[in-house]
């Protein structure tokens, strides 16, 4: 009686070795689960990394951009400044000039430079002929 008995046996360790396939199986798909949620930990992580970097990215390019227009304002308000000095400096020369008597600071002041200066030394009095005898 070899024969059913070597079938039965045949049997058995088939049987044995599909529960020990199932059971590898099951360990795989256990295996799988956990490895899929690590790589969608994983995911999760690179993505707030990059979006923190593209924040960084972001924050470093208006540091720059802010800092290069504060610059530039920089220069255009150094040159207004100086241009404004300069032309409050030739306004006070001017005046100090018509108060040492090398020009006459009211005619140009006023734009009236084809005035004739005035003869400080001589001073005109508008008496009528005939009343400068007393």
């Amino acid at each position: 009686m070899t024969g059913p008995q070597t079938s039965e046996e045949d049997a058995v360790s088939e049987r044995d070795r599909l529960e020990a396939a199932v059971a590898e199986c099951r360990e795989m798909i256990r295996e799988a689960h956990a490895a899929t949620k690590d790589l969608r930990t994983a995911v999760r992580e690179a993505k707030k990394e990059v979006q923190a970097l593209g924040r960084d990215e972001v924050a470093a390019h208006i540091q720059h951009e802010v800092s290069r227009q504060l610059e530039e304002l920089g220069e255009r308000t150094r040159a207004a400044v100086d241009a404004a000095t300069q032309k409050v400096i030739a306004e006070f020369d001017r005046f100090g000039e018509s108060l040492l008597g090398k020009d006459t600071y009211w005619q140009t002041a006023s734009g009236r430079r084809a005035v004739p200066r005035p003869d400080q030394d001589v001073i005109a009095l508008d008496v009528p002929p005939g009343e400068d005898q007393g």
